[in-house]
């Protein structure tokens, strides 16, 4: 994109796209996780030389976790929080496993940990 206004109608575009339906607990409850990725480069050009300076900027958003008993959940809203309860574990073996150098991250046991894996695991 190339301006501030662009990024905003993706923003929006991608919120629309976002999966939410009504539970027991919430009446508009997020069913997926969000992540909405900048990157922004820099072009410089001294005449003698071109450089580019890159940046990443991830906003992320995450749907919460539900105890299935207490939200009565339908067989499809079933799926769906069980989906995101299992992202939601690895991404706290991932930071567990990243806080005391225990194991390797399991980055790849989950989508939303694959997708973070760069600003999680320290290249950021």
């Amino acid at each position: 994109v190339s301006s501030f206004a662009e990024m905003q109608k993706w923003l929006s575009e991608g919120n629309k796209a976002r999966v939410t339906a009504s539970t027991n607990m919430n009446d508009k409850s997020s069913r997926s996780h969000s992540i909405f990725q900048i990157q922004l480069t820099l072009t410089e050009d001294t005449g003698s030389s071109i450089t580019q300076k890159c940046s990443q900027i991830n906003l992320v958003d995450l749907a919460g976790s539900e105890r299935v008993a207490q939200t009565k959940a339908t067989e499809e809203r079933f799926k769906e929080g069980r989906n995101i309860n299992l992202s939601l574990m690895t991404l706290g073996q991932v930071i567990t496993n990243l806080a005391d150098h225990s194991a390797i991250p399991p980055y790849r046991n989950s989508t939303l940990t694959y997708l973070l894996k760069d600003c999680l695991g320290g290249n950021s």
